[in-house]
């Protein structure tokens, strides 16, 4: 008798198995349409993630979503306040000096992206730390960082590229302050962003270089929308010259010439309400876009 109650045990928890492996599949397969993936790249992500091809590697949402801040400074330092800022550092001349470009920089992603109501009661910390051993000791960032975005905060140090650096993270800081937890699936657009501000604060002769890589990368490399919004490169270290980096700057530069900023802020709204991306897309762009795929194919023939 328990040899037959044993035997049905077996058959049971085999129908359990088979049936569960049939609905998984069946998960992969609405997937894979869904996202207009091939099957094969999505089981992929049954892979481990060292084993993916260098590029194709998803990342979580950054730190600046949920992050809690780093170790502040030692004592003894400033601090300077400006209409949207809370400056801490070392250096009343430097402090000065950084009011003024946070503000210019704050100015112009609002005059950018259209979101003028959103930013005028906006209020941030900039921290700079005294020089790179500081920095890197406190925020335990990689050596290639020049700053971090962390919650509502960006942390820092002295540097020759910081500017450029300070307005990269600023988009950081404000994407993920106004999409809230709607931001994590929209990597390429922040990414984009952040990359169009940050080059607009290039040096000429750092502009001129990068548009050579970009264009070569373009022509050589272009990533399907399909993709281009579903993967991000793992780390920002060779973000200018990164292909994926520089395909969602130029995506995201051409969007913002399409009309005017205020429908780019509609666009954000929609997104930060649920609304789904092609949806988003018409609702701020009638008459251009329909979906991504409208945009795809326009954006395709200025690279």
């Amino acid at each position: 008798m328990e040899r037959g109650s044993e035997r049905v045990r077996e058959r049971m928890q085999r129908k359990r198995i088979g049936k569960s492996a049939f609905v998984d599949l069946g998960l992969f397969l609405s997937l894979s349409r869904a996202l207009a993936l091939p099957l094969a790249l999505l089981l992929s992500a049954c892979v481990p993630v060292e084993e993916l091809p260098p590029g194709l590697v998803p990342t979580a949402p950054s730190a600046g979503a949920t992050g809690k801040g780093f170790p502040g400074l030692e004592p003894g330092f400033l601090t300077v306040t400006s209409m949207h800022f809370t400056l801490q550092g070392y250096s009343q001349q430097d402090l000065d000096a950084l009011k003024q470009a946070a503000e210019d920089i704050y100015n112009k992603i609002g005059s950018d992206t259209g979101l003028y109501t959103f930013l005028a009661s906006g209020n941030y910390t900039l921290l700079e730390y005294k020089d790179q051993d500081e920095y890197l000791k406190k925020t335990q960032q990689p050596v290639w960082s020049h700053a971090v975005t962390s919650g509502k905060g960006i942390y820092f140090y002295p540097d020759p590229v910081l500017i450029p650096n300070l307005a990269h993270q600023m988009v950081h800081m404000l994407f993920e302050t106004y999409l809230g937890d709607k931001a994590a699936p929209y990597k390429w657009l922040e990414e984009g962003l952040a990359m169009n501000e940050e080059l607009s604060r290039m040096t000429d002769s750092d502009k001129t270089a990068y548009a050579n890589s970009k264009a070569t990368h373009l022509h050589q490399n272009y990533m399907p929308f399909s993709q281009m919004t579903f993967f991000v490169t793992n780390t920002e270290e060779k973000r200018l010259t990164d292909a994926w980096f520089q395909q969602v700057e130029s995506v995201v530069t051409y969007l913002l010439s399409q009309g005017s900023s205020l429908g780019f802020a509609q666009f954000l709204g929609e997104l930060k309400n649920g609304t789904d991306l092609d949806r988003a897309l018409s609702d701020a762009y009638p008459g251009k876009f329909r979906s991504m795929n409208d945009l795809e194919a326009a954006w395709k023939y200025t690279i």
